[in-house]
Parts: structure tokens; sequence; C-alpha cells
């Protein structure tokens, strides 16, 4: 067997990227046969590609059409595989005939053999399913198999379990995440509680008990015992006794569970009530932070600013997850910035007048986040408020807490002030949290602004460093957005009160826990900053994906264009959350992805584009959403909406949206006019972004690779030098 040049560096770099770390691309498991059985219909499938699947004979990407040649035989693909151990997959297009070596066949009898058990073990810890054509019972199966792990891990009686389960005491959502000491994270916990028949270790609620005025450090909302579905829940073992000053540093159960289980509980939350809560920007003198996710816009823009903001409210523009994208040619910062603010004045109303400032940062990696912080306290200084502002999952939390820890918190707060709580879990924050804003006088700017200076070399040189590595290696990492947030003040700057250390007064001080006492002289006048809950889009599909999801679905590290050849009367599908059809077109076009690499990509005729979705639902093929019967039972239906792209000379004439999946970027040629149907769950967030965000990305990738529809990595990314 042989295969081409281009093709192998394309796997080595698919290797470099890290797609086959993903279960849905795990190396060497046997393919769902459900999938092979669908062969004939599909012109191309990431999930048999990177699967390991070698044949001898393959067939071309337009194997139907009159005008097809044969692919040569492959005589060292074995050769190459075993000098290649390190591989993550071979990529090879779909089988035209079923020829296979003897061995090839002992090659993949010892992998599958190797193999077999693990998948087994995988399966029956997720789901216990067999092979079979119909589901019919397998939903009640999968839930006692579920239950009695649950119990044989905790040892819990069944009928106690059971009858706390069905109380309405006990939490929802994803438990079984969650271990069975979880409440001795907290030091205020007494463990001598937990014996061998203690069934209720989601903890208890009392209902009669008063709630109290303390909000929790993570999203805002009051902490109480009465109820685990009303955010804020304590559980009574860890709520009761306690008083305002061990609260203060404690969180909710939800937020505690999100940080360190990645586990999501479910509370009723009201969306009406968030504007309602935000109302106050339009009564006071304030400024707002409104913060955009670029890797998810125009989803990521709350319509209704304009409602709570006032006529003259000044707006600090902020395009969030820079560091997401990769830079298509060399004014990529002017041209996002100009498509950010068309995109938000279109979708908000508000005008150009109100936004005083743009910047893009990236509140992760630290881009930026230095010259926010410069335009803030030249700009707006210390003449009101200020509110973090945008939609579910955009950022917010994670800029407020890289503000915490900069010259824009005062510095006597840094260390009082708790973070709020990180998850990709929407909604996250319920309530408002806030720090105080350190007041910009003209000697602490001056000092600010040294700083600055004297970092200014040292952040040349990183660059310089950065980009030559990213050059001779081409790891993309290297390509990201990222910068330094430094802090010009420390405590010891900041004149101490308790001039004895070691009077009683001051011990007494010191054996309590630090928490922000706003009623003290150097917090009393402050102005501060909030970090409000993120407003629910109607365009963004994250409330409909799990946790697991979730993290499948939200690019991780920068992204990583992937450009397609789409004929007419094709589809492409990404992962099963997206879906694009070529209904009228003169010539083909080239579909740039921007999207998650845990997201595969499956493609077929469009006359078979329905059966081939819901037939490789039910596999592990499209990966979101999961192969699970629970999981698909409330999965919705796609819908769609008609669009059409004109072709622009050398560039990407738009993007389609796919809501909170990512965009593709479509390059028709010039002047062609084409037609797509595109399709979402619940067609929500299907937009036409004109021009296209990135829109050169085309223009860096390298050839078709031969016999498929996929076009080689390429440079992906334009180096300033």
């Amino acid at each position: 067997m042989q295969i081409s040049g281009i093709r192998f560096c394309w796997l080595r770099q698919l290797h470099t990227n890290g797609l086959h770390r993903h279960v849905g691309f795990r190396q060497n498991v046997k393919a769902d046969p459900r999938v092979l059985a669908l062969r004939d219909k599909l012109l191309y499938c990431d999930y048999l590609d990177l699967k390991g699947i070698v044949e001898q004979r393959v067939k071309f990407y337009r194997i139907r059409k009159q005008n097809y040649r044969p692919r040569e035989k492959l005589n060292s693909a074995k050769n190459i595989y075993d000098k290649t151990t390190e591989l993550s997959a071979i990529s090879v297009t779909l089988g035209k005939e079923r020829k296979e070596t003897d061995e090839t066949d002992s090659v993949r009898t010892a992998e599958e053999d190797d193999t077999n058990g693990d998948v087994e073990k995988r399966k029956s810890l997720h789901m216990p399913y067999a092979r079979v054509d119909s589901y019919e019972g397998l939903y009640e199966k999968y839930l006692e198999a579920k239950k009695n792990r649950l119990l044989d891990e905790n040892c819990i009686n069944v009928e106690n379990f059971e009858n706390y389960m069905s109380s309405g005491n006990a939490p929802t959502g994803e438990l079984w995440k969650i271990p069975f000491d979880w409440m001795c994270d907290y030091e205020e916990f007494d463990d001598t509680l937990i014996d061998f028949n203690w069934y209720k270790h989601y903890g208890t609620p009392e209902v009669n008990a008063d709630a109290s005025r303390v909000p929790c450090g993570g999203c805002g909302a009051l902490l109480h015992c009465k109820d685990p579905a009303i955010p804020g829940y304590l559980p009574s073992e860890l709520f009761l006794h306690k008083s305002d000053e061990n609260l203060k540093s404690m969180i909710c159960q939800r937020c505690h569970c999100l940080k360190f289980y990645n586990a999501a509980l479910k509370v009723k939350v009201s969306m009406e009530d968030y504007p309602k809560l935000l109302s106050v920007i339009k009564r006071k003198k304030c400024a707002i932070i409104l913060i955009v996710d670029l890797s998810d816009f125009p989803c990521s823009i709350w319509p209704g600013l304009k409602s709570i903001m006032h006529p003259f409210t000044p707006i600090f523009l902020v395009g969030n997850k820079i560091d997401l994208l990769p830079r298509d040619q060399t004014n990529f910062l002017d041209h996002v910035k100009q498509v950010l603010v068309d995109t938000v004045i279109d979708v908000t109303s508000v005008k150009k007048e109100n936004i005083t400032h743009v910047q893009l940062t990236s509140a992760i990696t630290g881009y930026g986040v230095e010259q926010l912080i410069n335009k803030l306290q030249s700009k707006w200084q210390h003449k009101g408020d200020v509110y973090l502002i945008g939609c579910t999952n955009v950022g917010k939390s994670s800029l407020f807490n890289a503000l915490i820890n900069s010259d824009y918190c005062k510095v006597q707060a840094i260390d009082l002030v708790q973070r709020a709580t990180v998850s990709a879990w929407p909604g996250t924050t319920l309530n408002l949290l806030k720090f105080p804003i350190l007041n910009p006088t003209g000697k602490k700017l001056s000092l600010r602004a040294e700083r600055l200076k004297g970092e200014r070399f040292y952040r040349m040189e990183l660059s310089k460093y950065r980009d030559y590595q990213f050059k001779r290696t081409g790891n993309l990492k290297f390509a990201m957005f990222e910068d330094h947030v430094g802090r010009t003040y420390t405590v010891n700057s900041v004149k101490n009160e308790e001039s004895d250390p070691f009077s009683e007064k001051s011990h007494t001080v010191m054996l309590k826990k630090p928490v922000l006492d706003e009623s003290r002289p150097e917090f009393e006048s402050s102005r501060w900053c909030y970090d409000t809950p993120g407003a629910m889009q109607a365009d963004q599909i994250l409330d409909l994906l799990t946790t697991d999801e979730l993290s499948l679905t939200l690019p991780q590290h920068i992204i990583s264009p992937r450009t397609f050849k789409l004929d007419p009367k094709q589809t492409m599908f990404v992962a099963g959350i997206g879906r694009l059809d070529y209904l009228e077109g003169e010539y083909f076009i080239r579909c740039t992805l921007f999207t998650s690499t845990e997201l595969p990509v499956t493609m077929c005729y469009t006359t078979d584009a329905d059966e081939v979705y819901e037939r490789l639902l039910e596999t592990e093929a499209f990966v979101v959403p999961k192969n699970d019967p629970e999981r698909l039972r409330v999965w919705p239906k796609l819908g769609s909406k008609e669009i059409r792209v004109t072709g622009i000379r050398r560039e990407s004439g738009a993007d389609v949206v796919l809501s909170s999946a990512g965009w593709v970027a479509i390059t028709p040629q010039a002047k062609d006019n084409v037609l797509l149907r595109v399709w979402t769950p619940q067609a929500r967030g299907i937009h036409l972004r004109c021009p296209a965000l990135l829109k050169k990305s085309v223009l860096l990738c390298g050839a078709r690779i031969r016999g498929t529809p996929l076009y080689s990595p390429g440079i992906q990314v334009k180096m300033s030098g």
C-alpha cells in the first residue's frame, strides 16, 4: 500500500493536534458495525477515518460520477504503519471493495482482541446496551444499572436510598460524578456525622431554617438550606449553626460541584429575573463592560442591552476569547474589531457614540487585559460603578477574576474577595458579585505606567520567541494570543492600620478567616465592579447540552481550520448539532470549519442525509449528542433556514454561524450565487455573517488530499514576519 506524502504529513498533523485522544477518535477501537453498514452512503466520515480502518482498495470521493478513476493500489501501507507506531490513526477514504490480505486480517484481529475488554468495560460503565436494531426496554435497564452502580459504590441501603431520592430532599443533576464524602471538602463540616448507613450523603434540607443574608462567593445567590432546587443551597449539615463570618468563606453546593467535580446540579432560575436585576443600570451613573464571545457571535450578544441602559451610559466593548481565533491576515485584529462593532450595533441597536472603547481580550491567557484596564482608568476613571454584562458563557466570570488580580482592584481587597465560579455550564453566576475599584490617582497611574514600560521589552522578546517557535515547529499553541497581567501595588505599599502586630486585638483578627468587610473606611466610599448573571440568548444551544457535551463542543485551544470541498446536492454534518446542505450552485464551494477539534465531520449526498442522521445518532460517530437512549430521548430535532451567499475573489464570501457550535466560512467561485440550507437543533442561532470574520483563512489551507473532499491544513495561521 502507498500513502501520498501530503496525506501522510496531514495524518502526522492530526496526531500533533491530539484529535485521537477523544473517545470518539480512539485508535484501534473496533468501529461500530452500524456505521460500517452506511459506508456506501457516506462520502467522508471522520469517525471511520480515525478508527485506524485500513483497506486495500478505496473509493474516490466522487465514485458515483461518470468521470472517476480508481485509486492505485496501496501496497506499502503496512510498512509505513510499522514505522510510525506513534501515529494516532491512518486516514483513508471509504472502501469500494472488501479485499483484505492475510497480513491485514492478522493485524486487525490482534488490535480487536487487545481492545475488546476496554470497549466492553467502557460501555457497561456508561450505558450497558447490546448491538440491536431497537432500543426498546434498554432505557429502563440503563437507569437500573446506573442506580445499582451508585448503590454499590457507596454501600447505601436500597430501600432508604429510593425513599430519600423520591422525597424531593435530594438535589437533581449529575449526581453520579459526586463522591460519597464530598461534604468533607468543607472545613466547616463535622465528619463524625458520617456512618455506614448514612444514605443521605447529598445532605438534608431544613425547610424551617431562615435563609442567610450572605451571598455565595461563587454565584452570588444567598446561602440557605431550605430546598436544593433553589440557588444558594447548602445542606443543613453545612449551613446550620454557622455564623455569618463562616458563611462568607463558603460557596453553595452547586458551585462546589461545578468547581471540583464538573457536575451540574439543577436549580430553578427564572430567566425573566435577569433584566430586572440589571435594571438598576438605567437609574445610576455607571459604565458597562459588554463582553462578547468571539467564537460565538452574534449568538452571544444580548439583544435586550438597550432596554437596561441609560442613553448616555458608556460601553467598553470587549471581544473575549481572542486566543481561540487563528490569524488569517496582517490586519487581523482591526478586521475582527470592525466586524464585532458592526454586529453589536446591528443586534442591540445601541448608538455607535455609546461605544467608548473596543478591546480584544482573552481572560484565560491575559491578552488585552492590561490595555482594557488602561482605558477604564483613563476614560472612566472613578466616576461610578462598572458592570460586566453579557450572555452566558462569554467569559464574564473569568474576566472578573482576572480584574480582581490586577491593578483595577483595591489592593486591600485582593485577598479578601472570593473568586467567581468559572464553568462551561451556562448560567453559573446567579446574582451580583463585586469587588472595590482602585481610585486611579496621578501617583498610582505613574507607578503603573513605569511598571508597564519596564515590562515592554520582555513582552516583545517573548512575542518574537513564540513566533520563532511556531515557524520552527508548526505547533498552534505558539500562535495563541497571550500576555501577563501584573500588579503594581502590593499589601506592603498600603499603610497597615494595626501598629502593633503582637497586640491581643491583632491576634484575634489574624485568627479570623479573611473576608471583605464593606463597612471598613477604605471600602465605605468605593466604586464597585460587578459581575452579573449571564443573560440567556434564545440563539444559544448551550442549555441543550450536558456538561460533558459542552466540554467537547466549546473550543479549549486555538481553533484549527478545516477546509472541505462541497459539490451541489451534497451535505456536511458537524457532529450531530450542525448540518449544511448545498442546494443550488453552478460550481463546487469550499467550506472552512471553525469548530472544536472534538467535533467530527461526516459528508453524504443530500438525498441520504435524513437517513444518515437518524442512524448515526444511535452510534458513536457524531460524539455530540452522546449515544445514550436517555440522552437521545430528549434531544430536539434539527430545524433549518435557507441562506444565499455570493462569491468574492480570493476570500470567503460569508460565515454561516451554527449557533454555539462554531461557524463555516463559505467560499464560492467569484460572483457565483449559491443556495444553502442550514440546520441546527430547533433552528437556533443560524446567522449569515458578512463579511466573514476570518475571510482569508481559506487561502492558507494546503492542497486537496487526493481521493477525499478534505484539504490539508496548510500553514493555518498567518504570522507577521
